[in-house]
């Protein structure tokens, strides 16, 4: 009669790193095989590698971003399209977005206001550059005034924002009817140094000026630009070519709040000044 063979406790010291302990069966021992193999039997599961952690969490960042982007209500509006009350609620939105280190009395103090906005619906003409001066004739109450010379230096009727300076450039050529009364202010950066900007207003009264917000900022804070008989403040929405307009612009949004905020939102709670979405 052969020897029995007994049963083998394996050390864990003699196991690779990926295996659990398994049992070892005499030859009398009857194994059924179609039984479930216990828990203890499996190999453990293998570990994801740098390369594919990596790939899920990017896939998970990217599900995350596009989640964020479909909760935002005004994603891709064409806001010059629409109605006051949305144009409203959507300026509020950019503004506390803009200005996410103000507190929300700071932002009520600097909250634009929606009786001064101008009626789109009632501007019968396409949001063109062509169109520009009609718009800007619509947006200033007695605009013949626009048809005479000016007095005041440095003291616009009008100002025209905009992204950048080369659309800053387009805008100015499209309101070259306005020349013949007064030079149009330009009142942004790119080959136009402040110093030169400076002068131009202290020796040339103006209706009209075209700018930047940054700089039209640091003509303000340097009191070198008057607001005194501001009517219009035309905001150009062109998108740029990543498709933002000037609110969802990151490197100019907190410039243009912080201008409308700290200089044309209390002209608008006085009546004194009006905000219009080109």
């Amino acid at each position: 009669m052969g020897k029995e063979i007994k049963k083998v406790q394996a050390s864990a010291d003699d196991l690779d790193d990926d295996y659990a302990l398994e049992e070892v069966y005499s030859d009398n021992e009857v194994v059924d095989e179609t039984s479930d193999v216990p828990a203890t039997l499996k190999r453990k599961t293998p570990v994801d590698t740098p390369e594919e952690v990596q790939t899920t969490d990017k896939k998970k960042k990217n599900k995350k971003k596009s989640t964020i982007l479909t909760r935002d209500p005004f994603l891709n509006l064409n806001v010059h399209t629409e109605p006051i009350s949305v144009q409203y609620t959507y300026m509020a939105d950019r503004h506390q977005k803009a200005m996410s280190k103000l507190t929300s009395v700071e932002l009520e103090e600097k909250c634009l206001v929606e009786k001064a906005f101008v009626n789109n619906e009632l501007f019968k003409y396409e949001h063109t550059l062509d169109e520009l001066p009609k718009y800007i004739k619509f947006g200033v109450a007695g605009h013949k005034k626009l048809s005479k010379k000016p007095r005041e230096l440095a003291s616009p009727v009008v100002l025209v924002l905009t992204h950048s300076a080369v659309r800053a450039v387009d805008l100015v050529r499209s309101l070259k009817e306005f020349n013949e009364t007064a030079k149009i202010a330009k009142l942004f950066a790119k080959h136009l140094k402040v110093e030169e900007q400076v002068t131009f207003l202290k020796t040339h009264p103006i209706h009209i000026g075209v700018g930047t917000p940054n700089r039209l900022n640091t003509l303000l804070e340097q009191g070198h630009l008057k607001l005194d008989r501001l009517e219009l403040v035309a905001v150009d929405t062109e998108r740029n070519a990543k498709r933002f307009n000037v609110f969802d612009n990151d490197a100019v949004r907190e410039d243009i709040f912080s201008f409308l905020g700290d200089a044309i939102a209390p002209r608008m709670q006085q009546g004194k000044t009006k905000l219009g979405l080109f």
